[in-house]
């Protein structure tokens, strides 16, 4: 069959195909989502093989060269489950970290509240009798209810009520369930990451044309290295963020600087969203000592946050993947319009990758237009 021929009956196939799925687009698109959820643990383990792999490509090229000088020196596999072990414990350590401070001081907050209100019982108590409040219209409206009719609404409403909470654990149980898969298959992906990627290529050199097959190649060796120098960007600015969050709520003498700043570190890691996040709870932590601090707190919050959006996560992020802060806004503002939260984390590498090659292109383009003239 001649190249024009395949070219021409192709595009009749993917043309009848679209028209075919328009018709029946309600059962494509239930088609598509029985499908994502069924490699959904698989998508979320590549996902966080990913970020995983970020520290322990690190780790593994700073242990070869510290045990370059060694005389015995270990085999490459022992360096990379070296090196995965220090970043699975890194990780485990901060998480302990994390709630060994966030979870005594809620104990904490929710003493000191109850205590606060089982102090004030009695002066509410004598305020309502020296404001000789009128108690009688309560007393009527508990009289009037009848409780056999409410009775029987509540058993009615049990079945109901049964229901939702058995959709409830199930829900549970489906994520728990999707979250073990995601979290071994994460494992197998990052000890293995080499074979994945030589298999990978592979097949990709196998199946695709020789230029097609170096230009996909080309483009997610760019796309891994750009993700890395993002997330290490955004873990550089999540401490500066920690740092002046803590030091701004000790200078404006709020209390729990150092949780809101270890809290803000964390959920700092999601790009212009997390420290979003960190607020309501620290504004929330701070509420249930005294609501007037309160609102010092979320004046404080807001106004370091903004300096850190407009400043310094523009700068530190964007230098570290070649973007401009504009850039870098717009790609965080559409990735996250499009998919949430993973749009805002993989939008930004994205979008700098992709830059870089239409740049390379448009040069290569203007080279070739200079030869001809």
């Amino acid at each position: 069959m001649e190249p024009k021929t395949k070219q021409y009956l192709l595009v009749t196939v993917v043309g009848v195909t679209l028209f075919v799925a328009l018709l029946r687009l309600s059962t494509v698109l239930a088609f598509a989502a029985e499908l994502v959820d069924l490699i959904l643990p698989i998508l979320a383990g590549g996902i966080l093989a990913l970020f995983i792999n970020v520290p322990m490509s690190g780790l593994e090229k700073r242990l070869k060269r510290l045990f370059r000088k060694a005389r015995k020196q270990p085999s490459d596999k022992a360096i990379h489950l070296i090196s995965f072990s220090i970043t699975l414990l890194g990780v485990v350590l901060v998480l302990v970290l994390a709630l060994t401070l966030l979870i005594p001081e809620l104990v904490q907050s929710f003493h000191s509240l109850y205590l606060q209100i089982e102090a004030n019982i009695p002066r509410w108590t004598a305020y309502l009798s020296a404001q000789n409040a009128d108690t009688g219209w309560l007393m009527s409206w508990l009289e009037g209810i009848n409780w056999e009719q409410l009775l029987h609404k509540i058993t009615a409403g049990i079945d109901t009520v049964l229901i939702n909470a058995v959709s409830a654990v199930s829900a549970t149980v489906n994520i728990a369930v999707t979250a073990s898969f995601a979290l071994i298959i994460s494992i197998y992906m990052s000890l293995g990451s080499e074979s994945l990627c030589r298999h990978a290529r592979t097949l990709v050199c196998a199946y695709l044309k020789p230029n097609h097959a170096a230009g996909l190649l080309k483009f997610c060796r760019a796309f891994r290295q750009s993700f890395a120098n993002f997330l290490t960007g955004q873990c550089s600015e999540a401490v500066i963020l920690g740092v002046l969050m803590t030091l701004a709520f000790s200078v404006f003498r709020i209390p729990y600087g150092s949780l809101v700043g270890m809290l803000t570190a964390i959920c700092a890691i999601i790009p212009y969203v997390g420290a979003l996040i960190s607020c309501v709870v620290s504004v929330f932590l701070v509420l249930l000592v005294d609501p007037v601090l309160a609102v010092r707190c979320l004046i404080v919050y807001l106004a370091v946050q903004f300096i850190e959006n407009q400043f310094i996560y523009p700068r530190v992020v964007g230098k570290s993947v070649g973007l401009s802060p504009l850039y870098t806004l717009v790609a965080a503002m559409i990735g996250g319009k499009l998919f949430g939260i993973i749009g805002i984390i993989f939008f930004i590498p994205l979008t700098a990758v992709i830059l870089e090659l239409v740049k390379e292109d448009a040069c290569r383009r203007l080279r070739a237009k200079e030869e001809r003239q």
